[in-house]
């Protein structure tokens, strides 16, 4: 099961779909309030994402699965992995935030309120230029017109409600993270700037046994910016025997 990150959608793992559904059965679904699943009146909580994954994982019949999820997807794989231990085998935590620091939280802080006060074009900008350099930029028009279209066609309520979640954090880790059974990669790119190495590396500490691996010269989104690589490492961790 692939979970997207903020924002985005299903679609942001095209570019790594045939490769990693060669030799398994993939899903992939959009959050609460992105792509095309509706945003449900009301706040917003990390439970709400949970339970949607587990229910996504009923309506397929999955007693258990590997789940891999990017940035909030992967606080929510985490959250989800803590909360019922028993659903998963593998866990891929990828540029998921972990143990932020204040001055990082002020960052994201800044970054929210861009898109209350500018919207969501702003957000858009904004983030391609974090996650990929000039250079990619300009030798991949359709995959950054691709990324920009989507982030700003997100639904700015739904995608507020979520981005506030992601600031939060999951208010039972760190020391949730210890409930957590699944063979589990936390994997980032060496200049992710926002889903550091350091995060990825107090994450594999965090989860009993767990693995870290940094992806050399990538930023926050290697399935799209490098998906060959991206899709190598996660189909590298994802065929190895679980030990949970």
């Amino acid at each position: 099961m692939l979970v997207h990150g903020v924002g985005l959608d299903h679609t942001m793992w095209d570019r790594v779909l045939d490769s990693l559904g060669a030799s398994r059965r993939v899903i992939r679904y959009d959050l609460l309030g992105h792509g095309q699943t509706p945003d449900p009146p009301g706040p917003r909580t990390l439970e709400d994402f949970v339970v949607q994954l587990l229910a996504v994982l009923d309506a397929h019949r999955l007693d258990r699965a590997d789940v891999a999820g990017l940035s909030l997807g992967g606080m929510v794989a985490l959250a989800a992995a803590a909360r019922q231990p028993g659903r998963f085998d593998r866990l891929a935590l990828l540029n998921t935030v972990f143990e932020r620091s204040p001055e990082q939280v002020a960052s994201a802080l800044r970054r929210m309120a861009i898109a209350e006060s500018e919207g969501m074009v702003a957000v858009a900008d904004l983030a391609v230029d974090r996650w990929f350099s000039p250079q990619w930029q300009a030798e991949h028009p359709a995959q950054v017109d691709q990324i920009r279209r989507r982030l700003a066609d997100t639904d700015p309520v739904g995608y507020l409600k979520a981005y506030r979640i992601f600031i939060a954090g999951d208010p039972l880790m760190p020391e949730g993270a210890t409930a957590v059974t699944a063979t589990t990669l936390a994997m980032t790119g060496e200049l992710d700037s926002g889903s550091t190495p350091a995060m990825s590396r107090a994450l594999a500490t965090a989860v009993p046994g767990g693995q870290v691996r940094i992806l050399a010269g990538l930023h926050h989104l290697p399935p799209v910016e490098a998906p060959s690589t991206f899709a190598g490492a996660l189909s590298e961790f994802l065929d190895r025997e679980a030990t949970s």
